[in-house]
């Protein structure tokens, strides 16, 4: 459990080290690369579908950049 809750901590540390520009683009690539993957597991790849959620998480976390304290 320790390994675990390190792993976190650190990868929590990168994203709140990451420019607000940044942390978007990456959370709409994860969004992106997690709608194609569930897709291609279902049989069903919407490359336009996860291109829509991508940009979309990317706009929204941008205007509202959820990591301001």
């Amino acid at each position: 459990m320790t390994r675990l809750r390190r792993w976190y901590r650190r990868l929590d540390g990168w994203t709140r080290s990451l420019s607000r520009a940044t942390y978007a683009v990456v959370t709409g690539l994860v969004a992106f690369v997690t709608y194609m993957l569930v897709g291609g597991l279902l049989g069903e790849f919407a490359v336009a579908g996860a291109f829509g959620a991508g940009f979309a998480l990317t706009v929204v976390y941008y205007v509202m950049d959820p990591r301001e304290r």
